[in-house]
């Protein structure tokens, strides 16, 4: 399979055409010098779209390949100089220009900026610009789909979208927030044909774009520039789909713009496994029920991996949202302006679980199969606002304020049962764990900034508070069995409740000295305190009444408190920018277990170094370097020493002894990017080493009862690298991309008080391949490929491989000027040495638009899903102590059928006009 991908890759980036006609010359200045790197772009005379482009060789040599016949516009540039434009009519034969001689522009320019004709880029010094109607779009189309037009930019499958190989981690709407940091909801709700621009930048810290210094926090952003038309209206869309096996979807987003304030609301109901946004409430949740159930709850959860009652890989189990929001910014003055946002998410999972584990000892393995079916339901509603007041030239305020409140329910029933390699049984348990639990989170942060009268002198002061609590209240109803001579049993029926509460502080301050030309030197400060109050009550079930458990049952307070101060040089230059420093954290535990009346203290001190570089050698060409260090405390949870033996067959003990891991990172980004020629270079590296890494040890009695405790275990390294590059076949009109992937990490976990070291290798290839020219069709296709090998010190005939294989092939094909067609294949291989099973999950979708009027207010759709009915729901889990497969319920094949419409209403001279669905 390799052979073959490379073999192809080959072939593909050797082809040239040597008989296509084509367009060429030569660019000079007044002296008759070559100039390298002009850019000539090739426009559609019509209506401005770009044809192609290229870059002039170092004798200033160009020449555009396979042209299409028809009028056409060139248009030469180069910075410091004023723009070439020729009108031509292509028929086929090759065209001379000749030698054209640019004429220096007489006026300083900071940035490219080239408006004639709708050119489609603009470079400026820190940002990259694209005008979006140089970029056909269709009716319907949203953010996403004029993205994936832009070179230099990609959308991932999963909707992520990167910018010059960097992952982007806001996207705004004419500068202001959108929904906070959730990037999908811009791109997958706003219509394409309301946006002008796409600015595409690195968004600095606070504090960086107040005092102008690189801090190396920076952000790679988009904004969406909207057209000066879409700024006064409203606009927006809205669609409604049913069909077979009781399957809807619904979504609308509806946009009101004025000149100084904006509202957008954004409505999702369906019950297919989509969601348009990221999941942290929900998750943050079920770490609650995590920190709560330290036995029997995790251990029916499935898995030890925070114990989410969900699928969050392949779509695992059947899924129900309904979930809104508004989106509110408004522009009081000059000064000062407001941004937020309120998002209520119900969400509803059905959850049915095979789980086959191997897990390992020291030298030897037994074998637990677990059954499970689940039914969980999360309603949640989270926020957050921004509040930014500049009070004078030199002084701004910020006020930011997020927090949410949710209610959440879990049903559970599970099967268990560990065997001996000869299936011989050791252990085995029936459980129906319900849970249901509240919590609410406020925390408020303000922020201000001072500016002195001497350039480059600064002040920033922080205090931020959190608050927080979560409680729950579980029903456990366990059988469990254990096998030896003679079979030993016991009934569990217990109620369990829980409440945490916790109270934080955070208070910093940073003063910015100058220290000679574009150098400084920053001072700072900080301290926080964190509080935490854990009660767990457990109560035996006995003749219907509820007796108190003492042995289970648990008070423990937690007061941390946490100082630090720093000092940083950095320097601030034309083409580069760097910073080094350090701080020093001293942190203060001290825990209370009231019902023994027992105190806990401990101190960690670390010194903590940081270095920041970045070189900038051009447009799209640069350098980075980044080194932090971080010092992180145990958990909650991890010091509290109290055992938890609510499930005989995991028992959880803390640990008060922990000390703090302290972790090293370093990364380095290199990205060479051409956006005349489409190709791209980008390579990145990243290792991390931890000092004192928590992990658990593990004790294994001869029932393979499992007691788990927290340990600071030996240092862990960790390494991974990526290289990825993307040209475009310019004779054939296709673009390609290759990425190459690397990981190793080598850890170490406790089990039965012998060391065993684990060293991971993985090793990828992702390749792909797309036509250019996305007029009529647009297919992309590839092959993603990894393998992952694990060897033991302890266990070396216990190694083990994994492998996963994906075929991918999607499309589209516009059908006349009505109907579009879309199609996407995904081959999805498994493999795995403690398996002997080899899987192969096809997955098919397809669907087909419809316009039913001319002016295309309206559309019908239809689509299937999994046309093959192969869908399954597979995951291969590793662990430092077992590897196993889990294999869930999902959705199958369905159809839906649908209708949507575009609302669209902006101001004219005299007034409000709607419309429907016709561009302006």
């Amino acid at each position: 399979m390799l052979r073959f991908v490379l073999l192809f890759s080959f072939v593909f980036f050797t082809t040239i055409s040597v008989f296509s006609q084509k367009i060429q010359g030569k660019v000079v200045d007044k002296n008759q010098n070559p100039m390298e790197m002009a850019s000539v772009m090739l426009l559609d005379a019509k209506d401005s779209s770009l044809v192609s482009f290229v870059s002039t060789t170092s004798n200033g040599v160009f020449e555009i390949k396979e042209v299409t016949k028809g009028n056409l516009l060139v248009q030469i540039t180069y910075l410091g100089y004023e723009n070439f434009w020729n009108k031509l009519t292509f028929e086929g034969n090759t065209i001379e220009l000749g030698t054209i001689v640019l004429k220096e522009n007489t006026k300083e320019l900071q940035s490219l900026v080239v408006s004639d004709y709708g050119s489609p880029m603009e470079f400026g010094k820190d940002t990259v610009t694209y005008n979006a109607a140089a970029f056909k779009i269709k009716a319907g189309d949203v953010v996403e789909d004029l993205l994936k037009k832009l070179p230099g930019v990609e959308v991932e499958r999963d909707g992520s979208v990167k910018a010059f190989g960097e992952n982007v981690q806001n996207v705004l709407v004419d500068g202001k927030e959108f929904f906070g940091k959730d990037t999908k909801i811009a791109t997958k709700n706003l219509d394409a044909d309301a946006i002008e621009k796409v600015q595409v930048f690195d968004k600095k810290s606070d504090m960086a774009e107040f005092t102008g210094i690189e801090d190396g926090q920076d952000e790679r952003t988009i904004n969406l520039k909207l057209k000066p038309g879409k700024k006064a209206g409203y606009f927006g869309t809205a669609e409604l789909a049913g069909g077979t096996s009781e399957r809807f979807k619904g979504r609308a987003s509806i946009n009101r713009f004025s000149p100084k304030s904006r509202i957008s609301f954004i409505g999702l109901a369906n019950n297919i496994n989509e969601q348009n946004f990221s999941m942290e409430d929900y998750i943050s949740f079920m770490g609650g029920i995590g920190s709560m159930m330290s036995g029997g709850g995790m251990n029916i959860n499935l898995g030890e991996n925070g114990g989410l009652p969900m699928g969050l890989i392949n779509n695992q189990g059947v899924q129900k949202s309904f979930a809104g929001g508004l989106n509110y910014a408004k522009d009081f003055n000059k000064k000062t302006s407001l941004v937020g946002s309120i998002f209520i998410n119900d969400f509803f999972n059905d959850l049915n679980k095979n789980v086959s584990r191997e897990n390992f000892l020291k030298d030897a393995s037994y074998w637990s199969q677990i059954l499970g079916s689940q039914n969980s339901n999360n309603l949640s509603t989270s926020f957050n606002l921004k509040l930014t007041s500049k009070i004078s030239a030199f002084q701004n305020v910020i006020f930011r304020l997020d927090g949410g409140l949710g209610s959440n329910r879990l049903n559970s029933v599970s099967s268990d049962i560990s065997l001996r390699t000869d299936n011989s049984k050791i252990n085995e348990n029936d459980a129906i764990y319900n849970i249901s639990g509240n919590n609410y989170r406020l925390n408020p942060d303000l922020t201000y900034q001072q500016k002195f009268s001497k350039l480059g002198r600064s002040m920033v002061l922080k205090a931020k508070t959190k608050v927080n609590h979560t409680d729950n209240n579980a029903d456990l109803d366990a059988k469990y069995a254990f096998y030896s001579d003679q079979i030993t049993t016991r009934k569990i029926l217990q109620n369990q409740q829980s409440a945490n509460e916790g109270v934080s502080y955070e208070l910093n301050a940073a003063y910015i000295e100058p220290f000679g030309k574009k150098r400084y030197l920053e001072f700072s400060a900080g301290m926080d305190d964190q509080n935490n109050k854990l009660n767990t009550d457990f109560f035996d079930v006995i003749n219907e009444a509820l007796i108190y458990n003492l042995n289970l049952s648990t008070w423990y307070n937690r007061d941390y408190i946490n100082r630090k101060t720093g000092l940083k040089y950095s320097s601030t230059q034309t083409k580069y920018n760097w910073a080094a420093g350090f701080r020093y954290e001293n942190s203060f535990l001290k825990g209370r277990i009231n019902n023994e009346n027992t105190n806990i203290t401990n101190t960690f001190n670390a010194i903590l170094p940081e270095l920041y570089y970045n070189y900038e050698f051009g447009n799209g060409h640069n350098f980075n370097l980044d080194y932090n260090t971080d010092m992180v405390e145990p958990s909650l949870i991890q010091l509290q020493p109290i055992v938890n033996n609510a499930d005989p067959l995991n028992i959880y003990k803390g640990n008060p002894s922990l000390s703090n891991e302290y972790k090293h990172n370093l990364s380095m980004r290199y990205l060479k990017y051409n956006a005349f020629e489409f190709r791209m270079f980008y390579a990145s590296f990243r290792a991390g080493f931890t000092q004192n890494k928590i992990n658990n040890s593990i004790n294994i009695d001869e029932f393979f009862v499992r007691t788990v405790s927290p340990v600071n275990s030996k240092n862990e390294q960790s390494g991974s690298g990526r290289i990825e590059y993307s040209t475009p076949i310019k004779p054939l009109k296709l673009k390609t991309k290759i990425t190459l992937r690397s990981n190793v990490s080598n850890g170490f976990s406790l089990i039965n008080d012998v060391w065993n070291q684990t060293t991971i290798f993985g090793k990828g290839l992702n390749f792909s391949i797309e036509n250019r020219k996305k007029d009529k069709v647009d297919v992309l296709a590839g092959i993603r490929y990894y393998r992952s090998d694990s060897r033991y010190s302890e266990n070396t005939n216990l190694g083990q491989f994994y492998t996963e294989t994906t075929l991918f092939v999607e499309g589209s094909l516009n059908i006349g000027e009505n109907v579009i067609l879309k199609t996407n294949f995904d081959n999805v291989s498994y493999q795995q040495s403690f398996s002997k099973d080899h899987v192969n999950v096809p997955l098919w979708k397809t669907s087909i638009t419809a316009f039913v009027d001319k002016s295309k207010k309206l559309r019908l759709t239809a689509e299937v899903f999994d046309i093959l009915n192969q869908n399954k729901g597979i995951s291969r889990n590793s662990n430092l102590s077992y590897n196993e497969i889990s294999r869930t319920n999902v959705l199958g094949r369905y159809f839906l059928f649908g209708l949507s419409y575009n609302i669209k209403g902006f101001k004219k001279m005299n007034g409000i006009e709607i419309k429907m669905g016709d561009r302006d």
